[in-house]
């Protein structure tokens, strides 16, 4: 998994609850030599000793997941990172962003989107009880009137796919050639 003769890459992968992160990011991981480091990993660690929404929980979450993400990219690891942005963590993607980049490593930005109704729809799946995860409506209708989970990533180009007109597999091929041809491109320049 390790790539030292490589720039490891990291892909941003974005949006709201039960918009298909995590399953988008294993379809991409299939494919690829890459992990997946979803963000209910770490927000279920935390949450076991400390009380979700205090201050110190958001703080210890941002704090686990930016050690993960900054061992990964000096391991030369290519890894999906899932987060469920909204205005306000900015500081926190910037993060994420200089660990990947100061090893040397890039960053793709990825967001999914999906209308407030197929999220309703999508919430109470059965297999969002693994990871706790959000699983009725009305705690998912508190997040999308409390927080802007909608809103693009400022100053970051992100690649957007509507989670409703690709399946998983389709959204994961379509990273995969935006990846590509970024990578391309960036050769062209070299």
């Amino acid at each position: 998994m390790s790539k030292p003769d490589a720039r490891p890459r990291l892909i941003f992968l974005y949006g709201p609850p039960a918009v298909g992160k995590l399953t988008v990011a294993r379809a991409i991981a299939e494919r690829r030599d890459i992990r997946v480091l979803h963000n209910h990993v770490t927000f279920d660690a935390v949450a076991e000793v400390l009380p979700v929404g205090v201050s110190t929980f958001w703080e210890a979450l941002d704090k686990v997941r930016l050690a993960l993400v900054t061992a990964a990219a000096r391991e030369g690891i290519d890894l999906v990172y899932t987060f469920v942005f909204a205005p306000g963590d900015e500081a926190h993607v910037d993060d994420v962003v200089s660990a990947y980049q100061s090893a040397g490593g890039s960053v793709v930005f990825v967001q999914l989107v999906a209308p407030p109704d197929e999220l309703r729809r999508r919430v109470s799946d059965a297999s969002r009880a693994v990871h706790n995860k959000i699983r009725d409506a009305a705690s998912l209708d508190t997040v999308l009137r409390e927080h802007d989970v909608y809103a693009s990533i400022p100053g970051r180009d992100s690649l957007t796919i509507d989670a409703v007109a690709m399946s998983p597999e389709e959204a994961a091929s379509r990273i995969r050639e935006h990846i590509d041809a970024m990578s391309a491109e960036a050769d062209g320049r070299s």
